[in-house]
């Protein structure tokens, strides 16, 4: 793992970099964190899916540059465009799209076969990112901003044409199954839907009893189909 930096518009953020060994060029993916910050299960999972898939992996530190946790929070909240995951007057879809593109110049990284995950507070990103061709494998996590509707946009979410994997819980206040059944709708059969007997965030329990292990490992062979 290298600790690296990535220069954007208006800050410059740490990212973590889980470089694959090949020295030709693998697929990558971005994986975001969610309103916790990165963790130890988010550093284990990149090292799993470099290792063992030969991926590049990415985790950026968005409280980072400068941005703490209450200041980058603050822009969902009061934002009325981004608390909507709305495509237009959204800061941080906007910096979020400038990692993306950071990430397919690093050395070894196909830029034409990416996987993002996203979850709670960055789900909605993955949305957005299904509707870039680079991105042929989306998988979100519960998106909890897009507070109406499906959580994302008709117009945007209308024009996505490929797959996306979604994981999702029963009893979830910030993503409800109503949420979910609209997404389903809007996407036409092309959101694969996966529930858990878990609470809010997923991700955190990859490792921790069969449930979560069960999301790692769906979302692993995601990744092996999806990136060729």
């Amino acid at each position: 793992m290298q600790k690296i930096q990535l220069p954007l518009i208006h800050r410059t953020i740490d990212a973590y970099w889980y470089k694959a060994a090949s020295t030709k060029k693998r697929p990558g993916i971005l994986f975001l964190p969610d309103l916790t910050g990165i963790q130890q299960t988010t550093h284990k999972s990149a090292e799993i899916l470099c290792q063992e898939g030969n991926y590049n992996v990415l985790i950026p530190d968005l409280y980072s540059g400068g941005t703490n946790m209450r200041k980058y929070c603050v822009q969902f909240l009061f934002n009325n465009m981004v608390r909507n995951n709305e495509a237009s007057d959204n800061a941080p879809l906007a910096e979020f799209f400038e990692i993306l593109d950071q990430f397919k110049n690093l050395e070894n990284v196909d830029e034409n076969n990416i996987g993002v995950v996203g979850q709670c507070l960055t789900g909605g990103f993955v949305l957005h990112a299904a509707l870039r061709p680079e991105v042929k494998a989306p998988v979100v996590f519960h998106h909890s901003f897009g507070l109406k509707g499906s959580g994302a946009p008709k117009n945007c979410t209308s024009l996505i044409d490929k797959k996306v994997q979604g994981h999702f819980v029963y009893v979830d206040a910030f993503c409800p199954i109503w949420r979910v059944k609209q997404l389903e709708k809007e996407l036409q059969g092309k959101l694969e839907t996966n529930w858990y007997n878990l609470p809010h965030g997923i991700p955190h329990f990859f490792f921790n009893n069969k449930q979560g292990e069960k999301a790692f490992k769906k979302m692993s062979e995601f990744f092996e189909t999806q990136l060729k």
